[in-house]
């Protein structure tokens, strides 16, 4: 790919000074970009990344957006941080692909995640997160992935996480382990014509609404 076509890191920063002088989104749609690195710093507005393609790390940790993320098609060559981040719309991750984890520890988001179709290699994790409205994981499919003679395990942690809306979890393939234990969903959650590989973890797992459980395969149950 030539170097001409992807966005040094000063483009970068003067897209997002531009775009709140001209209030509008920031936008990156369709743009390659070497990594995108924007820890500890407060983002006005919303981020458009469709289709965009990412060649390393996304590094968001402890950002705060007042906005949506918007990552539908998006090729992420790296891992996705948002570790402990506050997002003030949605986060879309529609038919993403991610080589590397997706690690949304203690995130706070006020809308919704939507992960349909989502292709990771690596794990998905929520563990202590908070999403004051849906979360869609279905069509996901998480894989193990391998590195330098290490295996990481395609998990999905929702352990301590608070989810106030829906849940959904259909028709997706998870090839290790999906643990909710200890985890809150208010609205209904339903698990349906899903393959977990390992063990499906409920053990303290609230759920304020209608349950769901329905063709469901894993090795082992903990309830």
């Amino acid at each position: 790919m030539p170097e001409k076509n992807i966005l040094s890191q000063s483009e970068i920063e003067d897209e997002i000074k531009n775009a709140s002088l001209e209030d509008r989104e920031i936008n990156f749609r369709g743009k390659v970009l070497s990594f995108l690195s924007l820890e500890e710093k407060v983002i006005e507005r919303t981020i458009d990344l469709e289709a965009a393609v990412i060649l390393g790390p996304v590094s968001l940790q402890g950002t705060l957006i007042k906005g949506n993320l918007n990552l539908n098609e998006a090729i992420i060559r790296g891992p996705f941080y948002f570790g402990s981040g506050i997002l003030k719309g949605d986060l879309n991750l529609e038919e993403a692909k991610v080589n590397g984890v997706v690690n949304l520890v203690g995130t706070k988001i006020e809308g919704s995640l939507n992960c349909r179709g989502l292709n990771i290699a690596g794990f998905l994790s929520l563990t202590k997160s908070e999403i004051k409205r849906n979360v869609n994981l279905s069509e996901i499919k998480i894989s193990d992935a391998y590195h330098a003679g290490l295996i990481i395990k395609g998990d999905i942690y929702l352990s301590n996480g608070v989810i106030w809306g829906d849940f959904s979890l259909v028709n997706s393939q998870i090839e290790g382990n999906v643990d909710m234990r200890n985890g809150f969903v208010g609205g209904k959650a339903v698990l349906e014509n899903t393959k977990i590989t390992e063990t499906f973890i409920l053990s303290g797992v609230k759920m304020k609404d209608k349950f769901v459980l329905k063709n469901v395969e894993y090795k082992e149950l903990i309830k």
